[in-house]
C-alpha cells in the first residue's frame, strides 16, 4: 500500500490576466503520508486555495501529476473525478455549509446514502466517537458556530475518505473554538491514519500540526 495518502508532483498552474499569463503554482511538489496533518500558510492571493482545489480534484493542473493514494488522477477522465471525491476526499470549508433543512443526523446520512463505499458506520456511532451525539436532531438554526464546524468535520470522516482537506476551517470562529475544530481535526486524523492538509492564516493553530508549508510566488516550501 502506498504510504503517501497525496502526491504532487511538479505541479503548475497558470491564469490569463488580460493578455499576461500568471503563474500561481511553479512546479510545486508536495508528499502528504497517511496519519499527517499539514498545514499550508502564504499571504492571501498566493494560490493556496489553488493548490487545495488542484489537491481535492476540482481543479485540473495546466502540467504536473497528482495522486490520492493508489489513483493516479491525470491518467482518469474527468468523468470519473466524482467518484474520487465522493471516495477519497473529504471537504471541511470556511462556512460549515450545512444544509439548513436537515437534522445533523440527516446531514450525515446524506453523504453516506451518496457514497458506494461498502463498510459503513452509522451517523449515529460517527457522530457519538466525535463526542457529538447530543447534536444528532438538532438542525444548524440550532447550532453555535463551533458546533457546526466540528459537525461539518464529522461530515468530511463520514465515509472513511483518505485525505482530509481543509480550507480557513477556523475563520468564523474565535481563538478558543478555533483552537477546538483544529483539535478535532488532528484527532481524527491521527486516530484514523488519514492525511489532513489545512490551508490557514490562523496562526494560534499551528502548533497542532505536524507539518508546515509556506506558498508564496509560486513556489511551495516548507518552514517545519
Amino acid at each position: 500500500m502506498n504510504e503517501y495518502a497525496v502526491q504532487l508532483k511538479d505541479v503548475v498552474k497558470c491564469y490569463k490576466d488580460g493578455e499576461q499569463d500568471f503563474t500561481v503554482l511553479n512546479k510545486v511538489s508536495l508528499n502528504v503520508k497517511q496519519g499527517e496533518f499539514v498545514a499550508i500558510v502564504g499571504p492571501s492571493g498566493s494560490g493556496k486555495s489553488t493548490l487545495l482545489s488542484i489537491m481535492g480534484v476540482l481543479l485540473s493542473p495546466d502540467q504536473g501529476s497528482i495522486q490520492i493514494g493508489e489513483t493516479v488522477v491525470s491518467e482518469k477522465k474527468q468523468k470519473e473525478w466524482t467518484n474520487i471525491r465522493r471516495e477519497q476526499i473529504g471537504f471541511i470549508f470556511q462556512n460549515h455549509q450545512l444544509l439548513p433543512f436537515l437534522t445533523v443526523e440527516e446531514q450525515l446520512k446524506l453523504v453516506q446514502d451518496m457514497s458506494k463505499t461498502k463498510e459503513k458506520i452509522s451517523p449515529m456511532q460517527m457522530l457519538e466517537s466525535l463526542g457529538l451525539g447530543d447534536l444528532s436532531k438538532k438542525y444548524p438554526s440550532k447550532m453555535s458556530g463551533g458546533q457546526k464546524q466540528r459537525v461539518a468535520i464529522a461530515r468530511a470522516f463520514m465515509n472513511d475518505p483518505q485525505v482530509i482537506l481543509a480550507d480557513e476551517p477556523t475563520a468564523s470562529l474565535d481563538g478558543e473554538r478555533g483552537r477546538q475544530v483544529v483539535e478535532l481535526i488532528r484527532q481524527e486524523t491521527k486516530k484514523r491514519n488519514k492525511a489532513a492538509i489545512m490551508v490557514t492564516h490562523d496562526e494560534r493553530v499551528l502548533e497542532l500540526v505536524d507539518t508546515i508549508y509556506r506558498l508564496e510566488n509560486g513556489t511551495l516550501v516548507r518552514e517545519k
